[in-house]
């Protein structure tokens, strides 16, 4: 899957070879979000997935989007 939005400084080039290394981790945190490249890559999910990021217009796209996603891609 692809992020929804471009991002300055996005890791969307590298998130496959991150997930090489990262193997099929059972926890995955996220500490700086953006634009959600690596987690959307992920060939699996984990059993707890969490994002962060100090943006908080960021924090709260992707909030949004879990509770509403139909709302969020209406607008």
């Amino acid at each position: 899957m692809i992020a929804p939005f471009p991002f300055f400084g996005s890791k969307r080039d590298i998130a496959a070879e991150v997930w090489v290394r990262l193997g099929h981790p059972k926890q995955y945190i996220e500490p700086f979000c953006g634009s959600a490249a690596v987690l959307l890559a992920a060939p699996e999910r984990a059993s707890l997935e969490v994002v962060n990021d100090m943006n908080g217009f960021i924090a709260n796209f992707w909030r949004a989007t879990i509770a509403r996603a139909d709302e969020v891609a209406r607008a």
